[in-house]
């Protein structure tokens, strides 16, 4: 599979760690290079600077002005940008009650948001070069009930239904797909992990993994192995659709 993106960009928001690192890492060991986008600019430029003929950029995703500069500096010094991973999010829990409208709007302003405005700037780059592929990040929290995590729930359960919506808008010429993953090792999860296991990481991610069938916690390149299927070729006939790489979780 070397070299199957070879001349070709990849744009990640969320790149400086986890499962963005992860992908962009895959993205450009096939041959790839990547523009690096993260709210910390400096986590962006240290993945960036690993990744031959890569940049590190500096955004937040709920800004409008920062996301059209941050595609549009991508674009110039990188010539071209063919795929693009909607990585970017936060983790935020708690029962529904205690819940401001501002926190609420702060979670559908980052991940759906933000989701929104990277394929708004995208899109007239792709379809001026003749195509491209998008993958959103959802959860396995769009598709299943999980305690105290409604407000996080419905945002990625939009972004489900936003790609559906933009796989017909921005068909034929661009693909677009969304990954739904289970329980991932990552900076987001690890602390969460860690407090639920009374503080010992170990016994955090015991219950986490034994929520699914392959009882075993996701890695991050367990991600980004599906994520760049959907940009490959070999995903040419899929758009619209979720794949939900999560240890058999939702099924159960």
């Amino acid at each position: 599979m070397a070299g199957r993106f070879d001349g070709k960009v990849l744009l990640t928001t969320g790149g400086g760690s986890g499962l963005a690192e992860a992908v962009a890492r895959r993205f450009a060991r096939d041959g790839g290079r990547v523009a690096v986008l993260d709210m910390r600019g400096d986590a962006a430029d240290a993945v960036a600077a690993q990744l031959p003929g890569s940049i590190g950029l500096a955004v937040d995703v709920a800004s409008e002005d920062g996301v059209r500069d941050a595609v549009a500096s991508a674009h110039r010094q990188l010539g071209r940008i063919d795929c693009v991973f909607n990585a970017a999010g936060h983790a935020d829990f708690g029962p529904i009650e205690e819940w401001t409208l501002e926190r609420w709007n702060r979670m559908l302003g980052v991940h759906v948001g933000g989701t929104f405005l990277v394929c708004k700037n995208v899109l007239p780059i792709m379809r001026a070069q003749g195509g491209g592929s998008i993958v959103n990040v959802a959860s396995i929290a769009a598709l299943v009930a999980q305690p105290r995590n409604a407000p996080y729930g419905a945002a990625k359960a939009a972004i489900i239904g936003f790609t559906q919506q933009l796989a017909m808008e921005a068909a034929p010429l661009i693909r677009v797909n969304v990954v739904a993953p289970g329980r991932i090792r990552s900076g987001m999860t690890v602390p969460l992990w860690k407090q639920r296991g009374g503080g010992d990481i170990d016994t955090g991610v015991a219950q986490a993994a034994a929520l699914n069938m392959l009882k075993r916690v996701g890695e991050p390149d367990d991600i980004a192995g599906p994520v760049c299927f959907l940009f490959s070729e070999d995903a040419a006939f899929m758009t619209g659709k979720t794949l939900v790489p999560d240890g058999g979780e939702s099924h159960i």
